[in-house]
């Protein structure tokens, strides 16, 4: 997989994080954070990820990226489902739908996708996946912070002339000498 088509809303619906924004804070809210969280998990997956909204176009053009995911609104083309099928049907008909997955809970656009050979995955398995995702980023970001508070830790633990034989020693020369200026 490396193209996950992602229905917006059915999404942020499923998603208890997300509809609670969606009730409280609108939908544009609603919006931000599903592409926030599908931005994350494109770069930690190193993913293609196209969200698909129904309603009116908020741009000049029927696309935009933001935070390197493909934000589309299906506009006066008909409906997010009709838009999302087509983008799997374009796969499908180049020989790429392996390649491709949609992330929906509706069973109707789940069963037409997978006709044409895609995969599907429901937003309850999606928000698994960007929640793995976003754990392993957490780890390294932990990993790589806990390496350098220990390289700091070790060096302040160290005594300034004892620093000062190990530079001359790691310089070949004894520690006698003069350092030079590199």
């Amino acid at each position: 997989m490396s193209v996950v088509i992602v229905d917006g809303y059915n999404v942020i619906h499923a998603w208890p994080r997300l509809k609670a924004l969606l009730r409280d804070g609108g939908g544009e809210e609603a919006r931000r954070a599903l592409v926030a969280e599908l931005a994350g998990y494109a770069a930690v997956r190193q993913l293609r990820v196209t969200v698909v909204f129904d309603g009116p176009l908020r741009s000049a053009s029927a696309a935009e990226v933001v935070d390197g995911v493909t934000v589309v609104f299906s506009g006066r083309a008909g409906s997010a489902d009709h838009l999302i099928e087509r983008l799997a049907y374009e796969a499908a008909r180049a020989g790429a739908a392996r390649d491709v997955v949609v992330a929906t809970s509706d069973r109707l656009q789940r069963d037409m996708v997978r006709a044409m050979g895609v995969a599907t995955v429901d937003a309850a398995g999606l928000e698994a996946e960007v929640t793995a995702a976003r754990g392993e980023t957490d780890q390294t970001l932990r990993r790589g912070r806990d390496e350098g508070h220990l390289g700091r830790r070790l060096e302040h633990r160290v005594a300034p002339d004892v620093l000062r034989r190990l530079e001359a020693i790691r310089r070949g020369r004894p520690d006698d000498e003069p350092a030079e200026d590199s």
